[in-house]
């Protein structure tokens, strides 16, 4: 694998107050403004998982290779590399960082969690979307993708993240990023509190949507999570990333 080369950026590289104002200026600001965005998109291994992903992510461009690069980049620092995604979608993601990951570590587990059957129960007050948003999926349409591209190291999960995670915690994983793309409040609440505990040491949480316009409960989630932890972001775009136990 081709390593790509990432922008030089003058603030110290070291961790203060939770998280690495360095690596954030070179993934965020060199997607941006440095050129990195062009290298990601002729990477040979970024473009492997594009075709595996099989067009089924809705994901926006940038945020796709925000996580490419703490894949293939940041990852390899870290003592634990199982990845798990709260929230899937149809699992173009997953399939994604599952191809992704078999190139850097294909010992390293990559947990789809869904219901495979739209949005669970919505909170009115705080939520945008509604129960049944998002069921045009198919678990076992994703179970067939998967098994054809041969990757045994997608393990895919399907019910609530209250019901599956405790079963996934007890295999005792060490995630290196948990990818949190579920819209609402109670997903992203329950999913950043549960896998805080199995998050390698400066393991990183990043949000697909606390960002978006009709997310403003996953904003909340994520604001809850700060004022918890008193954390500071590693970046703001085009993902929020925060950095676990550190």
């Amino acid at each position: 694998m081709t390593a790509i080369a990432l922008p030089e950026i003058g603030t110290p590289a070291r961790v203060v107050r939770g998280r690495s104002i360095h690596d954030g200026y070179q993934r965020g600001w060199g997607l941006m403004h440095a050129g990195l965005a062009e290298q990601v998109a002729r990477s040979p291994l970024y473009q492997a998982g594009l075709e595996a992903s099989g067009g089924w992510s809705v994901m926006v461009e940038a945020k796709r290779m925000n996580l490419f690069l703490i894949l293939t980049r940041f990852l390899e620092r870290l003592e634990g590399k199982d990845v798990i995604e709260f929230g899937s979608y149809r699992g173009g993601n997953a399939l994604f960082m599952a191809r992704v990951m078999w190139e850097i570590d294909p010992t390293a587990k990559v947990y789809s969690c869904d219901t495979f059957a739209g949005m669970p129960v919505t909170d009115a007050g705080r939520d945008l979307h509604a129960k049944g948003d998002f069921s045009d999926t198919s678990y076992e349409a994703l179970l067939d993708r998967r098994d054809a591209l041969g990757l045994t190291n997608l393990v895919v999960v399907k019910g609530l993240f209250q019901d599956t995670f405790p079963g996934i915690a007890k295999s005792r994983p060490r995630f290196g990023l948990a990818h949190i793309d579920c819209d609402i409040y109670s997903g992203v609440k329950y999913a950043q509190d549960a896998v805080w505990p199995r998050m390698a040491r400066g393991g990183y949480l990043v949000y697909d949507d606390a960002d978006a316009p009709s997310c403003i409960g996953a904003t909340e989630a994520v604001e809850d999570l700060i004022m918890k932890r008193k954390l500071h972001a590693e970046q703001v775009w085009p993902h929020w990333v925060f950095r676990a136990r550190l």
